[in-house]
């Protein structure tokens, strides 16, 4: 049987009910069903489809009109009502690359099994993401906040948000009093920098860039921003610098590592009390930024204790 690899991004996954009018891609006429791959569409043969971009396709059969075959036999293979090929009753599938299709240049691919929701959950021991009860992982703490990195490598069972009141955190145990306010800002702010993070790290091959590219993705991030002292605008760290494109010298710190630490690189922090400074190692080598500015033409002379 010829079978051609088609993956595809797109927003659901097909259901026994053969719900495809919300996928991109798949086109209904009358009771039939045709897929259309950017303006050619599959036909006279059998197809690959990752209905849902998570790394596993299934195979599909089109004639020649381009009409799907469902609850058939076809070449003496089975197809269930959703098209897709069986055996003895259990969907065949395959290992293909992820196309988040987030790229100017048309679409980045990730590795087989890769999740664009929790882009870094096939990372956490290699790159000391699991979330422990203990707070601080490494020297930068986390990517952003626990909660950030608990929906990024998908330790769910690592993601809280205390409810309005008095409650008590489950994880570590602290007691605490949330506002209605602080409650609204929390959950706004972990959902904004979560879906920052799946943007950019989706739109990158960072699972097989070097450490010079991936510190030069972060140079671009922090680029896009500008200074601002303090009391010219509402403190937000991470926040400020990523979504308002603004930050003071420790913000951008904070953030220069959360970023590094989202792509595997060792990171560190120095202070004086009246600036903050920053460092990336990359293959060995540590480079200094402040503020907006990483400086990745010329190594630092400074010694740098890089931990996490």
């Amino acid at each position: 049987m010829r079978k051609q690899v088609l993956t595809v991004f797109m927003a659901g996954i097909l259901t026994a009910s053969m719900s495809m009018t919300a996928l991109a891609g798949w086109e209904q006429e009358g009771n039939n069903w045709k897929y259309n791959d950017n303006g050619t569409y599959a036909a006279n043969g059998w197809y690959w489809i990752d209905g849902n971009n998570d790394g596993i396709a299934e195979s599909y059969y089109f004639d020649n009109t381009g009409i799907l075959a469902r609850d058939t036999t076809v070449e003496g293979y089975t197809v269930n009502a959703d098209g897709a090929w069986t055996v003895s009753g259990e969907i065949q599938t395959q290992n293909v690359a992820v196309n988040t299709g987030s790229a100017a240049t048309g679409g980045v691919n990730h590795s087989a099994g890769y999740d664009p929701a929790h882009p870094l959950a096939g990372k956490i021991d290699a790159w000391n993401l699991r979330l422990t009860n203990t707070g601080w992982i490494g020297a930068n703490m986390y990517i952003c906040n626990e909660n950030v990195q608990a929906l990024l490598t998908g330790q769910m069972d690592k993601y809280y948000i205390p409810p309005v009141g008095n409650s008590v955190n489950p994880t570590t145990g602290t007691q605490m009093y949330v506002s209605q306010e602080d409650y609204d800002k929390n959950v706004h702010n972990t959902q904004a920098l979560y879906q920052w993070f799946c943007n950019w790290l989706n739109g990158m091959d960072f699972e097989n860039m070097s450490e010079m590219d991936k510190a030069k993705e972060i140079q671009k991030v922090l680029g896009q921003g500008v200074y601002e002292g303090m009391g010219s605008l509402e403190r937000n760290g991470y926040y400020s610098v990523l979504i308002d494109k603004k930050g003071l010298c420790t913000e951008y710190a904070l953030t220069a590592c959360s970023l590094a630490k989202a792509l595997g690189l060792k990171s560190a922090i120095s202070g004086t009390g009246d600036h903050t400074v920053y460092y990336i190692r990359v293959n060995g080598i540590a480079y200094m930024g402040s503020n907006q500015v990483l400086n990745l033409d010329f190594p630092t002379p400074d010694y740098v204790p890089f931990s996490n």
